[in-house]
């Protein structure tokens, strides 16, 4: 008898964003007009829902919602993901997100309005979390309140976490038991604050980032204060990516993969980070074996298609609308050189 693939739960974020097109990124004391605006369903917990939901993969989503934001459920129910598990505050408005994009330089630059994901208890997320077991993933950000205890109680079911640490807050390494997460994925700045972080004896008030900080030297210091960790990405924008993954228990390194940005045409990067996260658990989740650690050829096929789903991202408007399908990330694979 086929073995039940696992399912993955997404605890997370759901926003309304805000888009405004700018001439640039707005600086202090400046007012500048937009030439467009739009209204669309985000978050990174929603967003990350959307791209496993597009990409195959049995997702659900927990989290807490607004009644203004039932569209943004409907949405998500349409890319595949189970919404069952979210809940809707009588009293509370759904989080927003200010999101200004740059003509100048296409990055861009985003205020978020918690709403209700501040409101999530520990209380609640257990009643979620009853229903997922060993072998079963969670993918979670910091997007939301009890992010700490919610993680906590997953590892305590024996589910696989996949975390991505961003916003990146001065609290975050000291409120989330990072010991604890199995795959943790980073971009440079984030990679630096931590680095700064455990090196300066877990005390620091602040988290700072710095250019002289390389990937290299980011990885012993992460490697070493997180013992138990399966895998570390670190995304480098127009320079691809850089992760280290536990191969085997006994190795006493982590075995380094490199891979290059898939080059495409560059509209807008909101959406690029969960695209990508989204589609890497998908394919692992995919060919996961209970009890057996991923292979290099594994690992280097979901690095592979989550890249290629991060650059079809890039090429549209909007963040969670930009999220490719399957057929076409699958297309694009054909079609396009690989980039090691």
């Amino acid at each position: 008898m086929e073995l039940s693939k696992p399912k993955v739960l997404v605890y997370g974020s759901i926003n309304i964003d805000d888009f405004y097109v700018v001439p640039h990124i707005v600086r202090s004391g400046e007012t500048i007009s937009s030439t467009s605006h739009s209204v669309s369903a985000g978050g990174k917990g929603a967003n990350q829902s959307v791209a496993l939901g597009r990409a195959g993969a049995n997702v659900y989503h927990a989290g807490k919602i607004g009644k203004d934001g039932e569209w943004v459920r409907t949405i998500m129910e349409k890319a595949g993901v189970d919404t069952k598990y979210i809940m809707v505050s009588e009293k509370e408005v759904t989080g927003r997100a200010i999101i200004q994009l740059s003509e100048e330089s296409h990055d861009n630059s985003i205020v978020l309005f918690p709403g209700t994901n501040k409101t999530v208890t520990l209380e609640e997320a257990r009643h979620v979390l009853n229903k997922f077991e060993e072998g079963d993933w969670i993918v979670m950000q910091n997007e939301m309140s009890s992010g700490g205890e919610i993680m906590r109680a997953a590892k305590e079911r024996g589910m696989t976490i996949c975390f991505n640490p961003s916003p990146m807050t001065a609290k975050l390494p000291k409120e989330y038991p990072l010991h604890l997460v199995d795959y943790l994925l980073i971009n440079e700045i984030e990679a630096q604050g931590l680095h700064s972080f455990l090196t300066s004896g877990n005390d620091a008030d602040s988290i700072s980032s710095s250019t002289h900080i390389t990937p290299a030297q980011c990885f012993p210091v992460l490697e070493k204060a997180y013992e138990q960790i399966s895998g570390i990405i670190i995304t480098l924008g127009s320079d691809g990516l850089v992760a280290r993954f536990r191969i085997n228990e006994e190795d006493e390194k982590m075995k380094e993969f490199r891979m290059g940005v898939i080059k495409g045409d560059v509209v807008n990067t909101t959406g690029a980070g969960d695209s990508f996260t989204g589609y890497f658990v998908a394919n692992l989740v995919r060919n996961q074996v209970q009890g057996k650690r991923f292979s290099e050829e594994q690992l280097q096929a979901a690095l592979h298609e989550a890249s290629h789903a991060a650059s079809l991202a890039v090429g549209k408007e909007g963040a969670m609308d930009a999220i490719p399908i399957k057929d076409d990330v699958d297309l694009a694979i054909k079609t396009k050189p690989k980039q090691d």
